[in-house]
């Protein structure tokens, strides 16, 4: 039986001084129906993964988790890449969190050649549980990686399907980004959404648009130093 995260993240959250600055005003009527499980669908959550020296990509998952009405099965990392004997300890350590926390762990970005055995099992893994869950809320970032800077960072081949996929069984979408400035964490949440994607498109057309309407939502959500790519025109789509 996993272990409930959203009390921890909770107790957590309530530890962080000065308090997070948190932006709630898009969802002001979505989350009372969220709680009440209205509309009975899914959601996905997507949330940039911001870093700073002194942020850790980890606070975004305790802060939404908190804040959601109802509880969050994330897909978290595997393990760190490029961390000397850290990388060993947690491919270990962050696997084991996740089940005891009953979330998926995936490995981490950029894709390793020798770990497509190991990604395409938790694809699968988190595409199960949306499908056979009752209302499942999903989280995730989709880049999967720190980007320098913090910075909004662009999708992996494959990412965009992947994102089409899960929201078949959490069609609203909702986007989130968070940020730290003179020392406070910011956390804008954005008004949910569902992914359009016309039919008669190539898999990677319909990878890269996919992609690119999630992170340009996500985007939507943060500073404009923070955006990346997805500010720019003809990057940046126009949807309702």
């Amino acid at each position: 039986m996993p272990i409930s995260f959203r009390p921890l993240a909770r107790l957590l959250a309530r530890s962080l001084h000065p308090s997070p600055d948190v932006d709630l005003s898009a969802v002001k009527t979505f989350f009372p129906a969220l709680a009440k499980n209205e509309g009975s669908q899914g959601v996905l959550v997507t949330v940039n993964h911001y870093h700073a020296p002194d942020f850790q990509s980890w606070w975004f998952a305790i802060l939404i988790s908190a804040i959601l009405p109802r509880p969050v099965h994330w897909v978290v990392t595997a393990g760190w890449t490029n961390s000397g004997w850290l990388t060993y300890v947690t491919h270990w350590l962050f696997p084991l969190g996740a089940r005891l926390l009953g979330f998926t762990a995936m490995p981490a970005m950029p894709p390793d050649p020798a770990e497509v055995e190991a990604r395409a099992g938790a694809v699968s893994r988190v595409l199960d549980y949306a499908r056979h869950a009752t209302n499942p809320v999903v989280g995730m970032a989709p880049e999967g990686q720190d980007f320098p800077g913090g910075v909004l960072g662009e999708l992996p081949p494959g990412a965009g399907r992947f994102l089409h996929l899960l929201a078949r069984y959490c069609p609203m979408i909702l986007p989130v980004g968070v940020w730290k400035e003179n020392g406070i964490i910011h956390m804008k949440f954005g008004g949910p959404y569902t992914l359009s994607v016309p039919p008669g498109l190539s898999r990677a057309e319909r990878d890269e648009l996919a992609g690119n309407t999630v992170m340009c939502r996500i985007a939507e959500c943060l500073p404009v130093g923070l955006r990346g790519k997805y500010v720019e025109s003809g990057v940046y789509p126009k949807h309702q």
